[in-house]
């Protein structure tokens, strides 16, 4: 018995170094239908997300690839997840969890704890026998995950292409403006001078004068407005151009939206089928049909196939 309890114990220990989720699909798989069901997966997807949160926070910064936490921020995890504890009581809950006594809490320690789980019957508990199916699925789940982060950053690039553009469409705006002032100021001295050159009132050295002036007005644009053009010429060759580069993120980005949603489509298959054979591991076919269902909800709402309005619900 006591050689059995430490090979459970070593087992257990190995489970406590895997990544949070892959603690709870462990958890999930092995006690579905035994005080395990869609409502307590839902609580565990939670657990696991303040996991990761709180892992943030602390002095490694692992999150998702985090595994455990140290003492502060699991007083604060217990805290925050089942309430308000006296000091004492809090103490003597974090003993009971750490079941390995390095002073830290990983998800699976928690789990035991809350849902008064033994360390060997956690270590034994069934995985089902379709994992390589389930692997096949969580691969393609990946690969949409991966091209999900694609599809954002593209996003995000057409985004500041657009803001790229707003701005330069404000600049050429004002270049414009500029342009127009100076046009009209020309327009006024040309005027101002042809009158001079036909006033009866002045002399003719007064007129002759005016109409040196006017002849090198109209030889040579003023430096001002000269410069005005050249400036809304800029101005406008930038527009066209980050046009063509709001064109062409737009392009990019549909693109990677259609490779998504074939990527998508093909987790989704392979999800399908697992659900539609016998084979256990119903806590990893849970888990990665409510990725499905966040990926989903990053979507567009026109390119969303999930109801967002509702919440997640899978009954295995």
């Amino acid at each position: 018995m006591a050689t059995k309890d430490a090979e459970a114990s070593k087992r257990f220990s190995e489970l406590c170094k895997i990544k949070y989720k892959d603690q709870a699909i462990w958890f999930l798989n092995g006690f579905w239908s035994d005080g395990v069901n869609s409502t307590e997966a839902a609580k565990v997807w939670n657990y696991i997300k303040k996991f990761v949160e709180l892992d943030l926070l602390g002095p490694d910064r692992k999150g998702e690839n985090g595994n455990e936490l140290d003492q502060f921020w699991s007083a604060k995890f217990i805290e925050d997840m089942d309430g308000a504890l006296p000091a004492i009581q809090r103490k003597e809950a974090l003993r009971a969890i750490d079941h390995d006594n390095n002073g830290k809490m990983s998800a699976i320690e928690y789990f035991v704890w809350k849902y008064k789980k033994g360390v060997r019957e956690t270590v034994d508990a069934p995985q089902g026998d379709n994992t390589e199916a389930i692997r096949k699925a969580q691969l393609a789940l990946d690969k949409a995950q991966q091209q999900m982060s694609d599809c954002e950053n593209k996003l995000s690039a057409q985004k500041q292409a657009e803001a790229q553009l707003k701005q330069a469409e404000k600049e050429l705006e004002a270049a414009v403006a500029d342009l127009l002032q100076q046009e009209e100021s020309y327009r006024s001295q040309v005027e101002k001078l042809e009158g001079r050159t036909k006033d009866a009132s002045l002399s003719t050295v007064q007129k002759s004068k005016a109409a040196n002036e006017l002849a090198q007005l109209k030889g040579e644009d003023p430096l001002p407005l000269r410069k005005a053009k050249i400036t809304q010429e800029a101005a406008l060759r930038k527009v066209q151009k980050q046009k063509q580069q709001v064109e062409a993120a737009i392009a990019e980005l549909e693109a990677a939206y259609v490779k998504l949603e074939k990527n998508l489509a093909e987790a989704q298959e392979e999800l399908d089928i697992i659900k539609n054979k016998p084979g256990g591991g119903k806590g990893a076919i849970w888990w990665m049909q409510r990725e499905m269902f966040e990926l989903d909800e990053r979507l567009p709402k026109s390119k969303q196939k999930f109801d967002h309005s509702k919440p997640f619900n899978l009954e295995l």
